[in-house]
């Protein structure tokens, strides 16, 4: 029997190999070769190439076995057998949950970690008015020169500033709480739809057959089968449009100028919002669903965390760049802005 198999396993990897490559194959896994160990030939070594297409089919197939992605793709199909509802509205109704428990949570701690920055930012400038004053008293009773006095001002604001980012537990990297959080989920959540539409990971298993049948049947209106494209693009056109209203909202919310590095993350996330639209249009309609699911809810988030009295109830603690009527400030930058670009684009182009 061992005979046997390795004559199979020779004539399969055989197929694999070039023409010119059979005899010396077949020499190196003879019995012969091996048992009299001759030491004259050395098989020549493979020369290994970069694929992108093999190194991004590697890195799809790993995040579409891992732990996360099954969870959530098989709790997807445990919640829709056990309420009987359509796959359409299983996923609005799973991508709901899962951001109410996940996401909600961490947008309201990083609003708070915001929060404590900009309490504590208060505090300084009575702190460096005290640091200066320190330093020019070492200066004349020490008799430091202006680059020692630089450096032991610069260390003593550092300590400083570090001692109230302890006492409040406010670490900015914190601020990056939601990303860390709502990326992954979104990644994860992604994977586990496209399994179903792929019938993965076990192509061949009854409860991934079944699933892919039912999301066929499992659509509404327009998108009988979640499955197909969404040909119309109302789905892709209306995911860019809830991701800029999302940006603009978050831009026109601000009370305070925004900064450099603000504005340019806006604009990438404008752009961003805009290449989303075809990339939608050239997926299954049952993970543009998701997507256009998770960032309707994203948008309600952002309003609902607006509101003074709701951030007050989880324990936002107020501070002096809050609006007090949040909604009629959004609203007012909104319509100026929106005015703006009318009054830009409808003004006649001046002539040469």
């Amino acid at each position: 029997m061992s005979y046997l198999r390795t004559l199979r396993t020779v004539a399969l990897s055989a197929r694999r190999l070039p023409s010119h490559t059979y005899r010396e194959h077949a020499l190196l896994t003879s019995p012969q070769w091996n048992n009299a160990g001759v030491q004259g030939f050395l098989p020549p070594s493979p020369v290994r190439q970069f694929s992108y297409e093999a190194t991004v089919t590697s890195i799809w197939q790993s995040i579409s076995q891992s732990t996360p992605v099954a969870y959530v793709q098989h709790g997807m199909i445990d919640f829709h057998d056990f309420t009987g509802l359509p796959w359409w509205a299983t996923i609005i109704l799973a991508t709901v949950g899962l951001r109410t428990f996940v996401t909600l949570p961490l947008a309201i701690y990083q609003n708070k970690i915001l929060a404590r920055l900009e309490k504590i930012s208060l505090e300084m400038p009575d702190i460096i008015k005290e640091l200066k004053m320190e330093t020019a008293y070492a200066i004349k009773k020490f008799n430091w020169s202006e680059k020692e006095a630089r450096i032991m001002y610069n260390h003593s604001l550092k300590k400083q500033w570090n001692n109230l980012i302890v006492r409040e537990n406010c670490h900015p990297a914190k601020t990056m709480v939601l990303l860390w959080g709502q990326i992954p989920l979104w990644i994860v959540q992604s994977v586990a739809i496209r399994n179903l539409v792929s019938l993965m990971p076990d192509p061949t298993a009854i409860e991934a057959q079944i699933a892919y049948t039912e999301l066929t049947m499992g659509g509404f209106g327009w998108i009988p089968n979640l499955t197909e494209l969404d040909h119309s693009l109302i789905l892709p056109v209306a995911l860019g449009v809830i991701n800029l209203t999302i940006i603009e909202i978050q831009a026109a919310s601000r009370t305070k100028l925004p900064s450099k590095l603000q504005t340019i993350f806006t604009n990438l996330f404008r752009v961003l919002s805009v290449v989303m639209v075809p990339i939608a249009a050239s997926v299954p309609s049952c993970l543009c669903l998701y997507w256009v699911s998770s960032s309707a809810y994203g948008l309600g988030q952002n309003l609902f965390l607006l509101s003074p009295r709701v951030r007050r109830a989880v324990g936002i603690p107020a501070v002096p760049s809050e609006s007090s009527q949040p909604y009629q400030h959004l609203y007012h930058n909104l319509t100026s802005k929106f005015s703006a670009l009318s009054n830009r684009f409808s003004s006649p182009s001046p002539k040469v």
